[in-house]
């Protein structure tokens, strides 16, 4: 179950500290090989192989609740492996008709369930089969630890710390991840960088832990501006994992947002892109070629991104992304403020009533998002784009001074803003 937990992990995105030096950090003879081999699909063809497996077992006794929870988590992993999102919902199914069946303890199978949700987005109901498993009165510890991530998206941030601090085990891996993304939230991103690399010498001579770890820190890495150290880890992750993705966008992401090398970003993303069915490729993609003064592709793709992620299957994956699209370049409004409204009732977030405050701002309503910014924002986030909405929104409520300052401060983050969001963050304070 240990492997369950930390592989639905929702990490919020961190803060960045710190400006990023000029050098050119990445270099193509690094990763070259990463991005010329073929990948070997052996993953993949083991997994299709013992899926078929478990199938023809279950073919056989359709009734068998080992078969349909083997089942259930090989096709979780499926979705992990090729972002194919039919998966994750016939893991669902799988695991909904275990429950049913099994006249044993449920708890397993109600944290499979809440681990699927945190994956879908649906953390009211990640939440909610956190604690039927509780419930259940076994495995109670890495219930609690899934109970924990459902309620830091959903903004329960009090119970949250509580159950982080009635842990015993102050040392376990699933304790310092916790611990390290609680520290963010409280705005130490120094500690939490400290608390995960404490996690990651845990699990470093774990095969099935390692790439996770070291590419989150990697992305920590980048959000503290330590860029030289992001890109280290994640060369060190595709050294062990040549086919680890994330590892290749967080290159790519440093080849544009850094380097300002727009052609090698544009290689690696399609490269990935050719093996795997995420969306947020495309959005990348999208702001390099805006980046690059191509408007009819940047548009093209941003259209192409919001088809896919806005298909209901997706549920709500991707709704940060969708409002903001819908809100600012492909001039929805309304659909803009319907989402984030649903969305901050969902999670009552500092960020989710960010989003809901910059739909009513891109609507023209200033006095509502200025309302919402002093009443659920401020103060409660140092999210470096939530920062950048806060400047934004305060000047154009006459309040220059205050937008100014929130302005400067999220120019600290030019790297995790990106190219674009960084221009628009300059041209506000010379307005």
């Amino acid at each position: 179950m240990k492997n369950l937990i930390w592989l639905f992990l929702s990490f919020a995105v961190l803060s960045c500290q710190s400006k990023v030096s000029e050098q050119k950090i990445a270099d193509s003879a690094d990763y070259n090989q990463f991005l010329q081999e073929q990948p070997s699909q052996q993953s993949l063809e083991t997994l299709n192989e013992e899926i078929k497996f478990w199938e023809n077992k279950l073919s056989s006794s359709p009734k068998n609740v080992t078969y349909i929870s083997k089942l259930a988590g090989l096709k979780s992993r499926q979705f992990r492996l090729d972002g194919s999102v039919e998966n994750i919902h016939i893991s669902d199914s799988l695991y909904k008709k275990a429950t049913e069946l099994n006249p044993f303890s449920n708890a397993g199978l109600y944290q499979a369930l809440s681990g699927n949700s945190i994956t879908k987005h649906e953390f009211a109901d990640a939440k909610k089969y956190a604690e039927m498993a509780l419930k259940e009165g076994d495995k109670k510890t890495s219930t609690y630890y899934l109970l924990f991530d459902a309620l830091m998206e959903l903004g329960e941030y009090q119970r949250a710390t509580g159950i982080l601090n009635m842990q015993e085990n102050k040392s376990s891996f699933d304790y310092l991840v916790r611990a390290s993304k609680l520290a963010d939230h409280n705005g130490d991103l120094d500690q939490a960088i400290a608390l995960m690399e404490q996690a990651f010498d845990r699990v470093k001579a774990d095969n099935s832990l390692f790439s996770w770890a070291k590419s989150n820190l990697g992305d920590m890495y980048g959000h503290a501006g330590r860029i030289q150290d992001s890109y280290n880890a994640y060369l060190e992750v595709l050294n062990k994992n040549p086919e680890h993705w994330h590892s290749l966008q967080g290159i790519a992401w440093i080849n544009f947002a850094h380097d300002k090398n727009t052609s090698e970003a544009k290689r690696i993303l399609n490269k990935v892109k050719s093996h795997v069915n995420d969306p947020q490729i495309n959005f990348i993609l999208a702001e390099i070629a805006e980046y690059e003064n191509n408007e009819a592709l940047s548009t093209e793709l941003k259209k192409a991104y919001y088809a896919q992620a806005s298909s209901p299957e997706y549920l709500g994956m991707y709704n940060k992304y969708l409002i903001l699209l819908e809100a600012e370049d492909l001039r929805m409004p309304d659909a803009a403020l319907t989402r984030a409204t649903a969305e901050q009732e969902k999670r009552p977030t500092p960020e989710m009533y960010d989003l809901l405050a910059w739909s009513y701002f891109q609507k023209g309503n200033n006095k509502k998002a200025l309302e919402l910014a002093t009443a659920h924002i401020e103060n409660k986030t140092s999210h470096p784009e939530v920062l950048y909405h806060l400047g934004v929104i305060f000047k154009m409520n006459n309040f220059e001074k205050k937008g100014n300052t929130y302005l400067k401060e999220a120019l600290e983050s030019t790297f995790e803003l990106g190219p674009l969001t960084t221009a628009k963050i300059e041209k506000a304070l010379k307005s």
